[in-house]
């Protein structure tokens, strides 16, 4: 055999195998419902899928679709269920009735650092209280986004409460503490708050600081109250029947790039990126303000919305149990443990 022969044979053998690899490889969709640009899908869910893409190769491989043409804000869950795409990411919030338990971690004053709270959410899906919401999910990791701020249209004439005041929530938490602060809460998704404030259908949005880079709210929000007006939980996430019929080589890969440390990560990159939206918007000059609540105003807000979390602890299964539950291992991640 000549040389020439035999590299021919070897390079169409080469070329024969690389499709049956190729073809045992699971693929797995991965729909981020955002722009490819914003700081989420750069920084961390596009690196994420490269990273489980690098380790994965030949056995699993992630295919990041951005934007809303196959998932979106709204219909990101149903996607995930329905097996249209296999992973999304979303708020637990934006899934009506289905994670209440899950909500205690956008309860007003109960979060001050995202990567605390991820890590203490991500702590208290594994203890086995928040089983009843996850039946059907795989959360891969969890966050908590860092407090809300109050975001006005214009100057309000009071800082001291909402009253008269039309605010854009995300949430039925998030709606009972602006009642408690006499406004009157609207709910919608954070993609849709631009075009309320826009449109004067709201006089102001409550939100973290990390939404003003990707939906641009810099350009309709120019007063900005700081506060703690709670937050809310998310997730990166598979459907539990899928991801139960995954390969154990592919659930090995996928683990080994999820649970804690994944969310403990996630969740410190959201305290960076609601650092830098405030920056962002200082940075714009005069035409914004920002103001830091005083400590006698954020104790009056605290008293108004105590019972917000009453309430919240009476309407929640294991209300009681898991509030207790979610504050201990705050306590314990922020003492390091």
């Amino acid at each position: 055999m000549t040389k020439k022969l035999a590299a021919f044979i070897g390079l169409a053998l080469c070329v024969a195998a690389a499709p049956a690899a190729r073809a045992d490889e699971i693929n797995l969709l991965f729909g981020t419902t955002l722009p490819a640009q914003v700081h989420l899908n750069m920084r961390v869910l596009h690196p994420w899928a490269e990273k489980i893409n690098e380790q994965g190769k030949g056995i699993v491989h992630i295919d990041v679709r951005d934007g809303e043409s196959i998932a979106n804000l709204s219909n990101f869950y149903s996607r995930v269920q329905d097996d249209v795409i296999q992973i999304s990411w979303g708020l637990q919030t934006a899934i009506g009735g289905k994670f209440p338990r899950t909500s205690v971690a956008g309860l007003p004053f109960e979060v001050e650092k995202a990567e605390v709270g991820s890590v203490a959410l991500w702590r208290l899906y594994k203890s086995g209280l928040l089983d009843a919401e996850y039946d059907t999910v795989q959360p891969l990791y969890m966050i908590t986004f860092p407090p809300s701020g109050v975001h006005y249209a214009k100057q309000p004439k009071t800082l001291e409460n909402l009253k008269g005041l039309k605010i854009a929530t995300g949430s039925k938490v998030g709606a009972d503490a602006i009642e408690r602060l006499g406004g009157t809460p609207l709910s919608m998704v954070t993609s849709e708050y631009y075009t309320a404030v826009q449109r004067g259908m709201v006089d102001a949005v409550v939100v973290q600081w990390t939404a003003f880079q990707p939906f641009k709210l810099q350009d309709v929000t120019f007063y900005h109250l700081e506060t703690k007006l709670g937050g809310a939980a998310g997730m990166v996430f598979m459907a539990k029947k899928k991801y139960d019929a995954l390969p154990a080589a592919v659930k090995k890969i996928l683990d080994d790039n999820s649970g804690e440390a994944e969310s403990r990560v996630y969740g410190k990159f959201w305290d960076d990126v609601d650092n830098e939206g405030r920056d962002m918007v200082k940075a714009l000059g005069d035409k914004h303000q920002i103001v830091q609540q005083t400590p006698e105003m954020a104790a009056q807000w605290r008293k108004a919305v105590e019972p917000v979390i009453g309430d919240w602890v009476k309407s929640t299964p294991d209300g009681e149990k898991v509030l207790a539950a979610f504050r201990d291992q705050s306590a314990k991640v922020k003492a390091g443990k």
